[in-house]
């Protein structure tokens, strides 16, 4: 896993703005033209790949932009999965337990927000949801030809943009974050429940580090989840909550060298009010617990700004890489490359320059509009290289 030995690299969290013509390469998909599907996919690979190297970004992702990552997705690769219809009071995700929907003074703005989802346009209505994915057997995993053929497809793409694998890391989501729109119907227990996931998504993490990519585990679950709980529930009920579920991630990762993983984690993706996010002191514990060499954790975001302050009572481990965000995706505001410099170096100083690589808070995909993606981005490679200049004086 590279690391940041003669300047600060910078990296993502994933998903990246999906291509102009991603209504077509979804349609390929829905209408079984693999063909079709794969060209359409790669050409996409190929032109985020090139977008990445023109932004000086160092360690890559395909942009995720082809993948679904909901129930449909995951009900092809597995059995015991199906969508049944929505019960009175039920949502499609854990989203609709949200406790800030039950604070009278987040009452209006909640009911906007679900009209028009979590990047507001006018003119545009989100349709309601009307099935869930429930588990109603046993869970077995059937996806290994698809994963490979994906994996194929992406390295095809990013030799065609003069790439290198050795490049890229791969987001596979972890068993937490996959509960958070999978419901279980048939499990007696919690516990089997949660590792029935993990053992779904061993053969995906074990055939992309055999691809020769870093693989990712987007586990935003560890921080996000906690808000979700309605009535509320302790923070000690929750660290047990979250400590099964890094538990059985790293069972699924057991094969894994550690060297080869890397963990991401957040506090969500919508654009909302967050006054319930779960401090960061309450799980930095149990984030060193996840198996993975690098962790990449929101940071930017004003309601997680201070958090390198944990970090000043908690020492970072010898040989890990932290990937804080520098640059936040819950708002439209450019950070200037001064201010991302400053958030680089503040962790620098803390953990070693070597120890800290520049990321994002989470994925962009759709959150975010491309033009102002690729703007902030372009201000986290300005500021890597001015923190650079600060870090390494002689060689910069």
């Amino acid at each position: 896993m590279k690391r940041s030995t003669e300047r600060i690299l910078t990296t993502h969290a994933g998903r990246l703005p999906s291509p102009d013509n991603i209504a077509e390469i979804m349609q390929a998909r829905a209408n079984g033209d693999q063909a079709r599907f794969d060209r359409l996919m790669q050409a996409g690979v190929a032109n985020l790949v090139r977008k990445q190297m023109e932004l000086r970004n160092d360690i890559h992702s395909d942009g995720e932009f082809w993948k679904a990552r909901d129930a449909l997705y995951y009900n092809s690769r597995v059995t015991g999965v199906e969508l049944r219809p929505l019960k009175p009071g039920e949502g499609a995700s854990i989203l609709v337990h949200q406790q800030e929907r039950h604070m009278p003074e987040f009452r209006e703005f909640y009911a906007i927000y679900d009209q028009l989802g979590n990047i507001p346009r006018p003119g545009v209505v989100n349709p309601p949801a009307t099935h869930r994915a429930v588990i109603t057997g046993p869970m077995r995993y059937k996806g290994q030809d698809a994963i490979k053929h994906e994996l194929e497809v992406v390295k095809a793409g990013i030799a065609e943009a003069g790439g290198q694998v050795e490049d890229f890391f791969f987001p596979v989501l972890g068993p937490g974050w996959l509960g958070h729109f999978l419901f279980n119907e048939y499990y007696p227990t919690e516990e089997e429940y949660v590792y029935a996931m993990a053992m779904m998504f061993q053969g995906e993490y074990e055939a992309v580090v055999e691809a020769g990519f870093i693989l990712q585990i987007d586990d935003p679950g560890l921080a996000d989840k906690f808000g979700m709980f309605y009535p509320p529930i302790t923070v000690e009920a929750f660290r047990k909550h979250a400590e099964l579920r890094i538990e059985a991630t790293n069972w699924a990762l057991r094969n894994i060298p550690e060297d080869r993983i890397r963990y991401h984690t957040c506090w969500g993706s919508w654009h909302t009010p967050h006054t319930t996010d779960i401090p960061f002191k309450y799980i930095v514990d149990l984030l060193l617990k996840v198996k993975a060499q690098a962790y990449s954790v929101e940071a930017a975001d004003v309601r997680h700004e201070l958090d390198y302050l944990v970090w000043q009572d908690v020492k970072f481990p010898d040989g890990k890489i932290y990937i804080p965000g520098v640059i936040a995706h819950k708002t439209t505001t450019i950070e200037p490359p001064e201010l991302v410099a400053h958030r680089i170096v503040r962790y620098a100083n803390i953990m070693g320059r070597e120890s800290v690589i520049a990321g994002t808070d989470c994925g962009y995909g759709n959150r975010v509009y491309p033009d102002i993606a690729w703007a902030k981005m372009r201000a986290m490679a300005e500021g890597a290289a001015m923190a650079s200049r600060q870090l390494w004086p002689r060689s910069s």
